[in-house]
């Protein structure tokens, strides 16, 4: 008699909740393990942000942001590796750390995790005889976040506009440049005088432009309170309209089910 083993992973017939579960699953993995720098955290809150198809609380970008305010709050130094801890969170006890880690998953990622797959469950397709490692729909091949090309694009757009903030702008006239991909990686969520401001305000001018170490933590803070809270708002708007491709190269027999 031949029996399944129940450690084996299942043939994946909906690859699309399989892709949004193991790409969620690895920023988990590396945030319990730490983090490498503070700029590493901002881009992992893009990253779950978009994975988790913007369902992540309202209230953990205003908690990010403020532990950028003066001296590093204990949150981000909690989401960090040792190394990367600064002035008196160096001394952060490991346990502590890791608890609190572990409270942001359990308490506000896992959560996005499930509205996120409840969201994507109604439009994923099942491919009915199609699976294997071999496979084109294989989960593992699949370039695209939730197998959604425009998810994807949008990743690129808003990891190119943060990379940009990040390092600083030469002048007021690449703040104006960068107002392109804001536009793109909100998918037009910003508020129609926000580009405005930032180039005529004098203080956040010299912020965006300045080289010093303050300006450039200033930055990072200005990328929490004030971009990631716009990711979020043009990922939950794109989410719902984006349509499935997988990789090409194989026969498939569809059938959409909730």
């Amino acid at each position: 008699m031949t029996t399944t083993n129940p450690r084996e992973e299942p043939d994946p017939f909906r690859p699309a909740l399989v892709t949004l579960s193991e790409d969620v699953r690895e920023r988990v993995d590396e945030l319990l393990g730490g983090l490498r720098s503070e700029g590493r955290a901002l881009e992992w809150l893009q990253e779950v942000t978009i994975r988790t198809l913007g369902t992540i609380d309202k209230r953990v970008y205003s908690d990010f942001a403020r532990q950028f305010r003066g001296q590093q709050g204990v949150l981000l130094a909690a989401m960090l590796e040792p190394s990367a801890r600064r002035g008196r969170m160096r001394g952060l006890d490991d346990e502590v750390a890791e608890r609190t880690r572990e409270h942001l998953v359990a308490h506000y990622v896992t959560p996005a995790h499930r509205k996120a797959f409840r969201r994507l469950r109604r439009d994923a397709t099942d491919y009915a005889d199609a699976a294997g490692d071999g496979d084109a729909h294989n989960p593992k091949r699949q370039r695209f976040v939730a197998m959604r090309p425009e998810l994807s694009e949008l990743e690129q757009w808003q990891q190119r506009a943060l990379d940009s903030l990040l390092e600083g702008f030469d002048d007021r006239s690449e703040l104006l440049e960068w107002s392109h991909d804001l536009l793109l990686a909100t998918h037009g969520e910003l508020d129609e005088e926000w580009v405005t401001r930032v180039y005529d305000e004098e203080s956040t001018a010299s912020v965006m432009l300045g080289e010093t170490p303050e300006d450039k933590r200033a930055r990072r803070l200005f990328a929490a309170h004030h971009l990631l809270p716009y990711y979020r708002a043009g990922v939950r708007v794109l989410s719902g309209r984006a349509s499935e491709v997988a990789d090409e190269g194989t026969e498939r027999t569809e059938a959409k089910f909730a």
